[in-house]
């Protein structure tokens, strides 16, 4: 364990809530794809809101899909355009899958709808972290603990989103129009 020593000898744990920094430990995995089985059985408006989405792509290599949950940064009501990030960084699979091809689906809250997708300018996704940090400075500072980071200063925030793609998904088609309502 990482400890740290401060004047007057005050040690203190520089760890991360659960213990990792760079990739996702047994508690967080678990609590991070808890939405899938809330979604798959139909509660996940219930418990969730609109707070995550489930996002159904295409394996890259192996062409099967499969389904990541997301917490939504942003929203945009006017165009229906989510916004989420790969916490994990580009190398995660699912935003892997997105660079060889197209999303298939997106459900958040009651609705679900084959999406487009696009990848946030580095200016862009440091507007929706910092607008994020002012609507929900809890969850910033759960995130922080969870993820060993510090996201206080805009500094801080602009070099770790600097290597963490953000992703919009947004209806193909107007919600409302051939678009399925759940």
């Amino acid at each position: 364990m990482a400890m740290t020593t401060r004047p007057g000898n005050q040690r203190t744990d520089t760890r991360s809530l659960l213990g990792f920094r760079r990739q996702p430990g047994r508690l967080a995995l678990f609590v991070f794809r808890l939405p899938l089985p809330l979604y798959r059985v139909g509660l996940g408006w219930l418990f969730l809101g609109r707070t995550f989405l489930v996002l159904t792509h295409v394996g890259r290599t192996t062409g099967q899909p499969h389904a990541t949950a997301a917490m939504v940064l942003a929203e945009n009501k006017a165009t229906g355009e989510a916004v989420i990030c790969s916490v994990w960084g580009a190398r995660a699979d699912w935003i892997r899958n997105l660079r060889a091809g197209p999303a298939l689906r997106v459900q958040i809250g009651r609705e679900s709808f084959v999406p487009q997708h696009r990848f946030l300018s580095d200016e862009e996704a440091f507007a929706v972290g910092v607008e994020f940090r002012r609507r929900h400075p809890w969850r910033v500072r759960l995130i922080q603990r969870v993820l060993g980071v510090d996201l206080h200063s805009d500094a801080a925030m602009r070099d770790y989103f600097s290597t963490r793609p953000f992703v919009g998904l947004r209806p193909v088609e107007p919600l409302g129009s051939t678009q399925e309502r759940r």
